[in-house]
């Protein structure tokens, strides 16, 4: 049975976080007033934000309110828990397990099994609202930053491999045309869940129906291993948010690169990013590319950001708010959270108004 197929049925059952639980990020995930969950994209920057940062130059926390807000990583231990005496469920990997983690923290059904009423209050999203954009829906996606999506390969100084055209991935991931510069490619997508790999999977044309026999299944962002453990293989070839790889590279983030592992570009004399080590920036012209660029979220229940609403959380506003150390500011002072989020490899998003939609299933 191959490891898509294997996988996909685990995350069918919801049974994918507890057999493959990954080892634990180094910092802490204290429970707190506020909780982040979600999208692995977003959970170096947010995770920074939340827990206080001196890296852009200046001292930035962004709190709710006088509150501290607790950030927790896409992977780690198979559980979570978010408040105090609160219950300990299935920690959410990924956009779309992130968004639907809060819609069950909103409506109180089960989240994989356990009722969370009130356990999250934001969701880290890689992926607009799409199918759920609703213009009276109850949540609310407030731009968080702008992005990119590429590719990342372990094809080492085959150059092939350094521009792949977005017709050839979608043959490669289809598994109907299976080598690039004269090798056999190995197509590694992410994990169900993530929204870099639904993001990925619409941008070259492919579907789950089409998704060939021959792709294995990794880990957002992750070129060090596959989602099972086993080592990234050589010549793979795996979505990469241009974000996370800046990040990667200047130390920013968590630095999950494996040995030899390249960002590429599907736009033949663009490059996703620009400059080596530390030096490392996003390209902009890549991230303006209306087919690859794309704006990052966070998504939160719009009744508790609109005052005047019986449900409105003067904190939680705040904490999502557009002023300087709060998670909606895009400013470029060295005291802003704009300037923080360029760090780690984000541009000012190409809008700011938000984005109503309905609760994910």
């Amino acid at each position: 049975m191959n490891k898509r197929k294997f996988i996909a049925a685990g995350a069918a059952v919801g049974l994918a976080a507890t057999l493959f639980a990954v080892a634990p990020a180094a910092h802490a995930e204290p429970v707190s007033n506020y909780a982040i969950v979600g999208s692995d994209t977003l959970q170096d920057v947010l995770n920074a934000l939340a827990n206080g940062t001196t890296i852009s130059g200046g001292s930035v926390r962004s709190t709710a309110g006088d509150s501290p807000v607790g950030s927790f990583d896409a992977t780690g231990s198979a559980q979570i828990q978010t408040k105090v005496n609160g219950p300990r469920f299935v920690r959410p990997n990924g956009s779309g397990s992130g968004v639907s983690a809060l819609s069950r923290s909103i409506d109180g059904a089960a989240y994989q099994g356990t009722a969370i009423t009130g356990q999250v209050d934001v969701a880290r999203s890689s992926s607009g609202a799409g199918s759920l954009a609703n213009p009276t829906g109850p949540l609310a996606y407030i731009p968080f930053g702008r992005d990119a999506l590429s590719y990342a390969h372990s094809g080492g100084a085959n150059a092939a491999f350094d521009n792949i055209s977005q017709a050839a991935l979608k043959s490669l991931f289809e598994c109907t045309a299976t080598t690039i510069g004269g090798v056999t490619a190995i197509p590694v997508i992410p994990q169900p869940g993530s929204g870099t790999r639904s993001d990925f999977m619409s941008k070259i044309g492919v579907t789950d129906a089409t998704l060939g026999d021959c792709v294995v299944v990794g880990q957002e962002h992750d070129t060090s291993k596959l989602f099972d453990g086993t080592a990234f293989p050589a010549n793979g070839v795996t979505a990469m948010s241009a974000a996370q790889w800046v990040a990667q590279n200047t130390g920013a983030g968590i630095d999950r690169r494996g040995a030899g592992v390249k960002i590429g570009s599907p736009i033949a004399g663009v490059p996703a990013v620009t400059g080596t080590g530390t030096s490392m920036a996003p390209n902009a012209a890549f991230y303006a590319d209306t087919t690859w660029g794309r704006d990052t979220y966070i998504v939160v229940e719009n009744a508790r950001i609109t005052a005047g609403n019986a449900a409105f959380d003067a904190k939680l506003a705040n904490l999502v708010s557009n002023q300087g150390p709060k998670l909606g500011n895009h400013g470029s002072l060295s005291s802003q959270a704009g300037a923080v989020k360029k760090k780690f490899g984000f541009l000012a998003p190409s809008t700011t108004v938000p984005v109503r939609a309905n609760l994910r299933s």
